[in-house]
């Protein structure tokens, strides 16, 4: 029992008695998480289209890479405290105070924590902004360095409006309420596409691109802005009443909120450990991009560590590169994986306030089970288009060949660890809804290591490669260790034999599906029409065919396999069987 759990033993019945979430059918989650999937398709879509313009206009050069460094600051902070580890820790908090003492008590814990939130990354905003400004202005820096300090110092702002707005998404999502929060970042999306854009139809290219970064990077600040005030509005019709101004401040002193607060900052350290191991191998990745290729050591591929002149393993604008390919494989991670993620943790951590293990092992069989079904197709589908889809979103303007390349190579070692980033997602979130946050903490932080210790490793004779293939090595590695450890606490009961069958015919599946898009893309390759001299067109058609036929040969072996999981998948479920579709049918309605 939690503190604040101890303060009154016997809450008013006044109280509005919400039915527990967990207590709701399983296929709420499936319908949540595919609302959320369907959306955030939709904002991936818009990333596309802001990609294609940046790219076009700014490449994805040093300039972009500068870019992408102060981009990956607000991205951070948005993965471990907005989407990661408050969220984690916050949401089963608010679930019990609301579920015990109302939601006026609820709302208090919510003002109290959005208020502790703002006024940490105020802190950490303003600190940050005092030594990077020296840095941006300072003559003996070396340029590309003094423009990613200035990228830094205008997005680092950006931190306190996203963070605060992945808060109030976790709170609409505690109320079912999703498609705020999933479109969200189609507003930063089209922003930032325009803000690439406008000038050079207002400017023409006589302006240098230095000038269109800085205006990319101002239109992410105006994002963030209506971004909140978009949410802010999502809440209040949830129900959620978080006040104003100062009316925040009173909230501190009553003896649940304290309590509460206690609950949410003591596993916090451990959890932005445990829950943002991917996402801090992403920004060392950004880093060491960064630091071993000649952007961060003003165009030289020379540069002295420790007394010894190393030659730099990767070329200018290695960051630029890293960036397409992370764009590529957080496609279906987002779509998919994000989206099963956020839908089953308010379950979880309402059934795990319950008691209820059974309930928290059928939820997690069924997100593994939808998340492998979606995850292992997503990986090999992407590892085969990855070249033609960068192709065909960023070649041209600024991109050339040898752009498309190099983030190809990356992203298809990237688009390897896909179906291991979803499912951690997965796995660490039962963790924390069984109060452990110790456990993750240790495996991440090893994981951490691990990447790093590869990136150092490969990045010498793969490249961008090496840290791509590291990343997804480190997660592949952080699953199989959290899988191992919650198969021993919570014993049988959660379906691992039926994972495992799901698995095999999942890959007889995947292996048809890259059968026929390997036979496809060969065909339509050596058609003239179709071919490299003609550039774009060639491209959208292969792509499109691929895609096509990827899911056409998946979801009929998925019929003719009797796999489940094709009731109730995006798209896909236009293959079920008729009998498959009455009997869902019959499962929601009891």
């Amino acid at each position: 029992m939690t503190a604040w759990q101890d303060q009154n033993p016997n809450p008013k019945s006044e109280i509005v008695n919400q039915p527990a979430a967990a207590e709701r059918p399983r296929a709420d989650f499936v319908r949540h998480a595919n609302l959320i999937s369907r959306l955030t398709l939709l904002s991936r879509l818009f990333g596309l289209v802001r990609d294609k313009a940046c790219a076009y206009f700014l490449g994805v050069g040093t300039n972009w890479s500068a870019f992408w460094m102060g981009f990956q600051f607000p991205n951070l902070f948005r993965r471990i405290f907005g989407e990661g580890a408050l969220t984690a820790v916050f949401l089963p908090v608010y679930v019990r105070v609301r579920d015990q003492y109302g939601q006026t008590a609820a709302n208090q814990v919510a003002r109290a924590v959005t208020f502790m939130l703002i006024g940490v990354l105020t802190a950490i905003t303003l600190a940050g902004e005092a030594l990077l400004i020296p840095l941006a202005l300072a003559p003996g820096l070396a340029p590309a360095n003094r423009l990613a300090a200035a990228m830094i110092a205008l997005m680092l702002p950006y931190s306190i409006s996203v963070c605060a707005v992945a808060l109030l998404g976790a709170l609409a999502a505690a109320h079912e309420h999703f498609a705020a929060q999933a479109a969200a970042p189609i507003i930063l999306n089209v922003a930032m596409a325009l803000a690439a854009a406008m000038p050079v139809w207002w400017w023409s290219w006589r302006y240098p691109p230095v000038w269109r970064v800085a205006g990319v990077a101002m239109a992410v600040l105006l994002a963030g802005s209506v971004q909140l005030l978009m949410m802010a509005a999502a809440v209040r019709r949830a129900g959620v009443h978080l006040g104003s101004g100062w009316r925040i401040l009173p909230t501190f002193g009553g003896k649940i909120v304290r309590a509460a607060l206690r609950d949410v900052i003591r596993p916090m350290t451990p959890m932005i450990l445990g829950l943002s191991a991917v996402q801090l191998n992403t920004f060392f990745d950004s880093q060491i991009a960064w630091w071993f290729s000649p952007d961060g050591h003003n165009g030289h591929r020379l540069f002295h560590l420790l007394g010894l002149a190393i030659h730099t393993p990767m070329l200018a604008g290695a960051l630029g590169k890293l960036s397409v390919a992370q764009r590529i494989y957080l496609l279906p991670v987002g779509v998919f994986g994000v989206a099963t993620a956020t839908a089953l943790f308010p379950s979880l951590a309402a059934a795990a306030a319950a008691q209820r293990r059974d309930e928290i092992k059928r939820l997690l069989n069924a997100a593994l089970r939808k998340s492998l079904f979606l995850s292992l197709p997503s990986t090999a589908g992407m590892i085969l288009i990855a070249p033609l889809l960068i192709a065909a979103i960023y070649l041209g303007g600024r991109v050339g060949p040898a752009d498309v390349a190099r983030a190809a190579w990356a992203a298809r070692w990237f688009c390897a660890g896909i179906w291991a980033f979803e499912l951690q997602m997965i796995l660490v979130r039962v963790f924390y809804a069984q109060g452990d946050a110790i456990t993750p903490m240790k495996i991440a932080a090893a994981m951490v290591a691990l990447n790093l210790a590869l990136n150092l490793t490969f990045i010498w004779f793969m490249q961008e490669g090496g840290i791509a293939a590291s990343t997804s090595l480190s997660a592949a590695v952080q699953v199989m260790v959290l899988a191992g450890i919650l198969r021993h606490r919570l014993g049988a009961g959660w379906g691992l034999r039926g994972v495992a069958v799901l698995v095999a015919k999942c890959l007889l599946a995947v292996g048809l599906m890259v059968l026929v898009v390997l036979a496809l893309n060969a065909s339509l390759a050596g058609v003239p029409a179709l071919g490299p001299g003609h550039r774009w067109p060639g491209l959208a058609v292969r792509l499109l065919a691929a895609v096509l036929a990827a899911v056409l040969v998946y979801g009929l072996a998925s019929r003719w396999l009797h796999i489940e999981e094709l009731a109730q998948a995006p798209v896909l479920r236009v293959f079920r069987r008729r009998a498959v579709e009455e009997s869902d049918a019959g499962a929601l309605r009891n």
